[in-house]
């Protein structure tokens, strides 16, 4: 009978696992960063490109608009624990490319830094993730 525990412990275990995991690949996120190259002209300045792994499939078109979030885990000083993780809008993107399940996006705006936490740097980096805006 002891198997028989272990091979159910281990299914339930294997479909949490694998839930916990589709429930963290929901997030949409940059999965990389191109700038070019800065030949050195005063007058221009290299674009930065952001991927991000969010397409035509998602409803994503040229010109769509996605907000990005950065998610920090805060520390409780008192209890000497990680909290918790904050989420929390930094920027907005103007999509310039999309493929099905990809778009190429390009910096539209940072928000105010009174309307958004400290952070550093003050950038869209890898691992932001990226949302369609929410109707209003």
């Amino acid at each position: 009978m002891r198997w028989v525990y272990i091979i159910v412990t281990t299914v339930i275990f294997g479909v949490t696992i694998t839930l916990s995991k589709v429930s963290l690949a929901a997030d949409f996120v940059v999965y990389s960063v191109y700038r070019g190259l800065n030949l050195g002209n005063s007058d221009e300045m290299p674009e930065k490109d952001f991927y991000v792994n969010m397409g035509a499939a998602e409803g994503l078109h040229e010109g769509s608009e996605l907000e990005v979030f950065r998610r920090l885990s805060t520390y409780d000083l008192m209890s000497e624990q990680l909290y918790k993780d904050v989420v929390f809008p930094i920027a907005l993107v103007k999509v310039i490319h999309v493929e099905p399940r990809a778009a190429i996006a390009r910096l539209d705006k940072m928000l105010p830094l009174d309307k958004t936490p400290s952070i550093s740097p003050r950038a869209v980096m890898i691992g932001d993730i990226v949302r369609l805006p929410e109707s209003k």
